[in-house]
């Protein structure tokens, strides 16, 4: 019987030693993302990460986030596993604006013009979005000098009340409208309308989006 009741509280004690090391673990997350964001001179409210994403803003670039940002930036606290942190890269001169309640897990986000990202936005796993072929289309430019320097960029924007699903991609010079459903997979690369669902790759019209209660 008093073996049976140690062991009992070997494991209470393990489970509380458990609930506490991911506690230290959280609040670890929480300020090691704080510090980046402020050694970055992102204008923030609010953040909650799971992990550490990395980030990258030049000194001439310029980063905002709204309220109640979250970001997921491991496979364990991944719904899907993806062991990808999350990434956030501002070219100098370069703007990247995310709103409020936007949420992203394992996403990479690239600014070398400006990217805007509205309110209530859910970013699922795998995403990118871009809005720079990153290189020259000319060959000529390929591995010298120039290739960053003859690379088109063009403004991403995505509206307010966005669900962007899984391995998603999103590319240069796309504005997404409001309550847009995008499906896990697809690869934008055309402008999309309010209140529609789109899919596929290249990424087409599938169907209106009807809200209802």
């Amino acid at each position: 019987m008093h073996y049976l009741k140690s062991l009992k509280f070997i494991f209470i004690l393990l489970f509380d030693i458990k609930k506490i090391t991911e506690g230290i673990k959280r609040r670890y997350y929480y300020y090691i993302t704080n510090i980046s964001f402020i050694a970055n001179n992102i204008d923030y409210s609010s953040i909650d990460s799971v992990g550490i994403p990395i980030v990258q803003v030049a000194k001439s670039g310029k980063c905002e986030i709204g309220e109640n940002f979250a970001c997921v930036n491991n496979a364990k606290s991944s719904t899907l596993g993806i062991n990808k942190r999350c990434k956030i890269l501002v070219y100098p001169q370069a703007l990247l604006k995310i709103g409020s309640n936007v949420a992203m897990s394992n996403t990479t986000i690239v600014a070398t013009n400006s990217v805007e990202i509205g309110n209530n936005v859910m970013i699922g796993g795998g995403v990118t979005i871009m809005d720079s072929d990153f290189h020259s289309l000319n060959p000529i430019h390929w591995r010298t000098k120039y290739d960053e320097e003859y690379m088109k960029s063009r403004t991403v924007t995505i509206g307010n009340n966005v669900f962007i699903g899984m391995g998603s991609i999103i590319l240069k010079g796309v504005r997404i409208g409001t309550n847009v459903i995008i499906a896990a997979g697809s690869v934008v690369s055309r402008n999309i309308p309010d209140n529609q669902i789109w899919g596929g790759n290249p990424a087409v019209f599938i169907k209106n989006n009807v809200q209802t209660k």
